[in-house]
């Protein structure tokens, strides 16, 4: 039996839907790593490049931060960390948006206090101009 022109055309699009999907979250992924290198090394350049203008950090307390006082606190050394390890990270693709999930192991602090240890977050992106940005992201304590 021959594949219609019609069936086949829908299932390459489908395949290639899926490539993208694994594309968008291999990429992702990559970038969530890449963040926590650059949260590391306070590297704010990085950082500044992974994070929107318009980015808003909500923290296991929830006290929320813009990009700036993200950036400010790792310039000033209040906040530093010793390690960070990811796990569990899902991507939830919506064209020009995702939701990454995921849980990190944690050591460090933030102007002489420890840092949470065991944290779950939820990461937001958008694609604007072919490049991934995050725009929000949320951190509660985990068991």
């Amino acid at each position: 039996m021959v594949a219609s022109p019609v069936n086949l055309s829908m299932k390459v699009r489908i395949i290639f839907k899926r490539l993208g999907t694994d594309a968008t979250a291999e990429l992702l992924k990559g970038l969530e790593n890449k963040w926590v290198a650059a949260l590391m090394k306070s590297d704010t350049a990085t950082l500044d490049s992974i994070l929107s203008d318009t980015y808003v950090d909500t923290d296991e307390h929830g006290q929320r931060t813009d990009k700036q006082g993200v950036l400010s606190v790792l310039k000033s050394g209040d906040l530093k960390f010793e390690s960070i390890k990811l796990s569990d990270m899902q991507v939830h693709s919506y064209g020009d948006a995702a939701v990454v999930t995921g849980s990190a192991v944690q050591t460090g602090n933030f102007k002489g206090q420890p840092l949470t240890t065991k944290i779950v977050f939820t990461d937001t992106f958008i694609s604007q101009n072919g490049k991934w940005k995050a725009v929000a992201s949320h951190r509660s304590a985990a068991s």
